[in-house]
């Protein structure tokens, strides 16, 4: 089966110190066919001022390297395009200046307010930000200038057991106004695996949440590890393809040129 991984990071992105070249080796020791370069360019940095200039690095480094491995492995450029909407000037700068295969949209956290990641759900209480968090992902699917949209789920990463265990059902509407945006639209859904690689976490979206934006029309997944280690690249993949296949799905996409190649399901 042909496999690709569609998220990973490199030393590029600020919170990876992966060589581009340990990636490639990671991907074809992986058995990947293809791979694609999404580092961070957070727009929440930089508000008022620009876009990181790392881009550019990461891209005229992931050119060359594509290049140098093009009869062993087909890799992409592309972007982790982080709160697009805190400097949408900025993030249409960047688009414009780069021609990327892939753009990924992704929502870390929200207008003055730090990374899920980080907070101190001890002091802050999350309900009322995961209101807001799906208000500000259907704005951002509004504004649309992304191929797939990144980790449905983020924030749920990081809260407090009880509450992750509680589930989305709360934001059952928020959600669903999410999902039938990006299915209008046409844009694709990330299947992120990271989860799986540590049991506190999960798919994201989960299962449930595939099989719902796949009912609200949505045709159009890809599938990322999110690796910010050369170890973790491609892994586990497969794990998402089988989801996309048991959520209604017979193909994923894999975006080059900013238009999605579809390949079959065959698990």
């Amino acid at each position: 089966m042909y496999l690709a991984d569609c998220h990973l990071h490199t030393h590029h992105s600020p919170d990876s110190e992966s060589g581009l070249r340990d990636v490639c080796e990671a991907g074809l020791r992986a058995g990947l066919s293809a791979l694609t370069v999404t580092d961070h360019v957070e727009m929440s940095w930089f508000v008022g001022g620009g876009y990181d200039r790392s881009s550019a690095a990461s891209f005229e480094e992931t050119s060359r390297f594509a290049a140098e491995y093009r009869e062993r492995l087909l890799i992409l450029r592309g972007v982790e395009l982080g709160e697009p909407l805190e400097d949408q000037e900025a993030a249409e700068a960047l688009l414009n200046s780069h021609d990327y295969d892939f753009v990924l949209g992704s929502l870390h956290n929200l207008p003055g307010v730090d990374d899920f990641y980080f907070l101190d759900y001890g002091k802050v209480d999350p309900l009322p930000l995961l209101d807001r968090y799906f208000d500000e992902l259907l704005r951002m699917v509004g504004w649309g200038r992304f191929d797939s949209l990144a980790h449905l789920t983020y924030p749920f990463r990081y809260l407090p057991e009880d509450l992750r265990s509680a589930g989305t059902g709360r934001w059952r509407d928020g959600i669903d106004a999410v999902l039938k945006a990006a299915a209008g639209k046409g844009l694709a859904l990330e299947i992120n695996v990271s989860g799986l690689r540590d049991p506190r976490y999960f798919l994201s979206p989960d299962l449930p949440l595939l099989r719902r934006f796949h009912e609200l029309g949505g045709r159009l997944i890809t599938v990322g590890s999110d690796a910010h280690r050369p170890q973790d690249v491609g892994v586990p993949v497969e794990e998402g393809l089988r989801a996309a296949k048991e959520a209604g799905f017979d193909a994923y996409a894999l975006f080059v040129g900013r238009q999605p190649v579809l390949h079959p399901l065959d698990l």
